[in-house]
């Protein structure tokens, strides 16, 4: 925490470093120091005791283990569905009509314009 700017005293009663031990397991160093700069930047008073941040949040932290959602590719398109019929580049697909007319359609599933897909 110190490297990450936060200088705050770690004085405290014995159960309080319990409950350190089994937060540092649970979430890790890296979720605690985020969630102390997060609050540091939004605190009116300045921060003095690393008990503020075990009261105040650390203990309800998730598993470091918890998957977290991925963020949609840069080029926001959805991933690609992976049938046959669709093309994966220009997520289009070939359709013939009655008339054996052939021409091409968005992909239902993965085109990014495409209105049915799921969000």
């Amino acid at each position: 925490m110190t490297e990450a700017g936060i200088v705050v005293s770690w004085s405290m009663k014995p159960d309080d470093w319990l409950d350190i031990a089994a937060i540092v397991e649970r979430a890790g160093r890296d979720a605690m120091v985020r969630f102390a700069l997060d609050t540091k930047a939004t605190a009116r008073q300045p921060i003095r005791y690393a008990t503020f941040f075990l009261r105040g949040g650390w203990k309800g932290l998730p598993p470091a283990s918890a998957a977290v959602p991925q963020p949609r590719p840069a080029s926001g398109k959805p991933p690609y569905c992976g049938d046959p019929d669709c093309d994966e580049i220009s997520r289009t697909r070939e359709i013939e009509d009655d008339r054996g007319i052939r021409s091409l359609e968005r992909c239902p599933d993965c085109h990014p314009a495409s209105k049915g897909r799921a969000a």
